[in-house]
């Protein structure tokens, strides 16, 4: 499918950047179903418009480039985005099992944590990143459609420039400014020798300045300015005098609009702080930004799209306030939080349907990656464009972990260290098994070579385990037209090896084996080809613990049930009857 020129004149260059032509459709499995009968293999416009909400786990690349294929472009009337800030900052979610007040030390933290996304960019290769992706947000747009991107000061300014270009600079609508401090500033005090940060920044972009919805916000009237203009009374109520003689009455002043600094907006650590909203997710923003924008931008036909979805906020405002929705995010925590949240939304949503786009996990080369760096002690190094960072003096190379080390791979390491004549130290290879006669070809070449030897460490040898898959004990009891599901016990040696806690140790460390469950669903008619959410247990607080026994109807005698064991580092086990 073609892509349609951008709107404004390029104002902002950077190393590599190039335009997106054209998009390609990419396959989609349907994952998991919600509140939603015969779902659609395929998610479709047509599909789409008379049903369930859509929820996506991939690349957004990949998925607005299907959604393009798929019959979604200019049909999307809001769009607004948290993306990364290229701020050099890690944002992880931190997972303590169930029922556990006391922190239990993991490999270098002090509770066992998840990388949602690695915030780490170099300039240009974000700025293309955005670029791409905003050129696919654009064409997904109606007339009446609006973006609103969610920054900070790191890179607002060439997002901006970015955003000029994509929608041209006529379509720049405002810039609001979030004051996350003016209702309580003294959290920011240690921010020593500086201006106190304590601003977001909310780019507002529209497509159509003739068609593009916006609906006026008002903040209610402070009392000073009740007792100032409606001093008057009458049998209506209290009233002021406007001109022309006619009486405005407090009960139909809809308060003050609201100008593009929003002050009155709590900053989510107060929420948080508060026990309200929080689902223990970094970068999560309050409920009451989102209904903001999404009363301002979009009418209750609508369909809001965010595709950096984190922990779900903008689907589930969205979905209190009637509007379709459309989510995605890269990993896989986000997506189980996200549907997660909207279970517990009162009354139930819609319907969900969860789509993998490329079949692509983030988390797993991610996750390999990050256990075998902690578990080798490497000093990592942001900055580093080809080795990872650095052991006891050398320079550390990882080698991909699916697949064992190669001659490629060596060569490759060789053709960077000529572009580095002055680098001395030597080489440590990490790798996950090695091609037959690797190891005895560099200990010959290593004695020759007084500097830059490169070392091959094994994690196969060295007897670093990277994964092992959970164990689930469930027990099927079926009585006409019921079956009585029982969780017996769970052990994920992920959780066990994070934890620092030796298996023939369990018992002791761990009271009940549900502390390590974070929800459980059940399929009582599973097909094999994807998970219809019937049931559900979702614990309300962090400090309860599934049930573990659950006893459902049969839609017939002959149905397959299944259960889908969902643990507290995101980690899906399905058990089968």
């Amino acid at each position: 499918m073609r892509i349609t020129p951008t709107k404004g004149r390029p104002m902002l260059h950077w190393v590599g950047k190039r335009p997106l032509d054209t998009v390609n459709a990419y396959p989609a499995q349907l994952v998991d179903s919600y509140n939603v009968e015969n779902p659609a293999k395929e998610p479709t416009y047509d599909n789409f418009k008379d049903g369930p909400n859509l929820l996506f786990h991939g690349d957004n690349k990949e998925i607005l480039s299907t959604l393009l294929v798929q019959g979604f472009r200019d049909k999307i009337d809001l769009i607004y985005i948290d993306p990364p800030f290229a701020s050099g900052a890690d944002y992880v979610r931190k997972v303590a099992l169930r029922d556990k007040e006391k922190k239990l030390d993991g490999e270098d933290h002090s509770v066992a944590e998840q990388i949602q996304y690695t915030d780490i960019w170099k300039n240009d290769t974000y700025l293309q990143f955005m670029y791409e992706r905003l050129i696919l947000m654009y064409q997904l747009l109606s007339d009446k459609g609006s973006l609103y991107l969610h920054c900070d000061q790191t890179f607002s300014h060439y997002l901006k420039l970015i955003m000029d270009e994509v929608f041209g600079k006529d379509n720049f609508v405002s810039e609001i400014t979030w004051d996350t401090a003016s209702i309580n500033v003294a959290g920011f005090k240690g921010q020593a020798n500086k201006w106190i940060y304590a601003t977001g920044n909310i780019l507002y972009y529209r497509k159509n300045p003739m068609k593009y919805i916006f609906n006026k916000q008002y903040r209610p009237r402070d009392e000073k300015f009740i007792e100032k203009n409606y001093k008057d009374k009458d049998e209506n109520g209290l009233f002021r005098i406007t001109r022309r003689g006619n009486k405005l009455y407090l009960k139909d002043d809809k308060g003050e609009p609201l100008t593009d600094i929003w002050k009155d907006i709590l900053s989510f650590n107060y929420v948080a702080a508060a026990g309200t909203e929080s689902v223990g997710y970094p970068t999560q923003k309050p409920e009451a930004l989102l209904k903001r924008i999404i009363k301002a931008s979009s009418n209750e036909d609508s369909i809001v799209l965010d595709c950096f979805v984190g922990s779900g906020t903008t689907a589930a405002v969205a979905e209190k306030l009637g509007r379709r929705w459309i989510a995605t995010d890269l990993n896989k925590g986000a997506i189980q939080t996200t549907i997660k949240r909207l279970q517990g939304l009162p009354p139930p949503p819609r319907g969900i349907l969860h789509y993998r786009v490329n079949n692509y996990d983030f988390q797993t080369e991610h996750e390999l990656k990050t256990i075998v760096t902690a578990k080798y002690g490497v000093e990592t190094d942001r900055n580093a464009a080809f080795f990872d960072g650095t052991l006891d003096g050398t320079l550390v190379k990882i080698i991909d972990l699916n697949k064992p080390l190669t001659p490629l791979d060596i060569q490759t390491i060789k053709d960077e260290l000529k572009n580095r004549p002055d680098e001395t130290r030597d080489i440590t290879v990490l790798c996950n098994g090695s091609e037959i006669g690797i190891h005895e070809a560099l200990e010959k070449e290593n004695r020759q070579r007084p500097i830059n030897k490169i070392i091959v460490r094994d994690i196969q040898r060295d007897g670093v385990t990277t994964y092992a898959p959970a164990e689930a004990d469930v027990q099927f009891e079926r009585d006409r037209d019921n079956v009585t599901i029982t969780i017996e016990d769970y052990i994920s040696p992920t959780i066990l090896a994070r934890m620092d806690i030796d298996r023939t140790l369990f018992d002791e460390q761990i009271d009940d084996f549900r502390a390590q469950i974070d929800c459980v669903l059940i399929d009582t008619d599973y097909s094999g080809e994807h998970f219809k959410i019937v049931e559900s247990d979702v614990p309300k607080k962090k400090t309860d613990f599934v049930e573990g026994e659950y006893t459902v109807s049969l839609p017939r005698p002959d149905a397959r049930v299944a259960v889908k064991i969902i643990d507290m580092l995101g980690e899906e086990t399905v058990i089968t009857e």
